[in-house]
């Protein structure tokens, strides 16, 4: 299975917070990768340190990061047109979608964007 990590679940796996998912397991079990825009948000903030950059830089180097491209562009267009995503997690969505993933998450807006041609991975799988 193709699985596409949210931000969130990065975080939390950087901070040792695992309640909700076991992303060891997955990384073992599963195809896993990570879209651009993903890579941005977890280095944008300002109060960065440099050992938190280079925990998120060494885990990105684990995984392949999607770039932004045509086909994505194309499809982000039609994601943000036909849901209430944001623009950066209508680009998550339209990378999990291209790529034929389940993205692996704990924003509630993905959950609620009720939208059939995105997977969200269920824990209980």
């Amino acid at each position: 299975m193709k699985l596409l990590l949210d931000t969130n679940i990065i975080i939390d796996f950087l901070k040792n917070d695992n309640d909700v998912f076991d992303l060891t397991s997955l990384l073992l079990q599963h195809e896993c990768f990570t879209s651009v825009i993903v890579k941005l948000e977890l280095l944008k903030f300002p109060g960065i340190i440099l050992d938190e950059e280079n925990a998120i830089k060494d885990f990105l180097r684990l995984i392949p990061v999607i770039p932004l491209n045509l086909p994505i562009e194309d499809e982000t267009i039609i994601v943000s047109r036909s849901t209430k995503l944001k623009l950066p997690d209508a680009i998550i969505a339209a990378t999990a979608i291209l790529y034929n993933a389940e993205i692996v998450t704990d924003d509630e807006h993905f959950f609620n964007c009720n939208y059939d041609k995105l997977k969200i991975w269920q824990k209980d799988k």
